[in-house]
């Protein structure tokens, strides 16, 4: 079972959201204003930065690039930074909501 990260920040009036989850095959995405605009799937346990590109739907839309660190095997969490030219913004780590286990009682009931 992997574990599970989700990053956010506001930029040019727009909501962008990275997920990370770890586990046996790495999963990278990144969503603006809620819709999935890249995903990657990245094989290997080694620590490592991947970038994603993103286009903002501002006037005139705006490439963006998530830059995210992914840790070792065992150790550290990832973080993310959006980039668009000079401009580096971190990405805080949001709550990610826990997915719950079916109860016995749900089981038979």
């Amino acid at each position: 079972m992997g574990r599970e990260y989700h990053f956010h920040c506001e930029y040019a009036g727009c909501s962008v959201t990275a997920g990370v989850r770890l586990g046996g095959v790495r999963e990278l995405e990144v969503l603006v204003d809620g819709r999935e605009v890249a995903f990657e799937r990245v094989h290997g346990h080694h620590p490592e930065e991947r970038t994603l590109i993103a286009v903002l739907p501002t006037s005139p839309p705006r490439h963006v690039e998530v830059r995210i660190a992914l840790p070792g095997v065992f150790t550290g969490i990832p973080s993310c930074a959006l980039v668009a030219g000079e401009v580096r913004v971190p990405m805080a780590e949001r709550e990610v909501p826990r997915r719950s286990r079916p109860t016995e009682a749900s089981w038979y009931g």
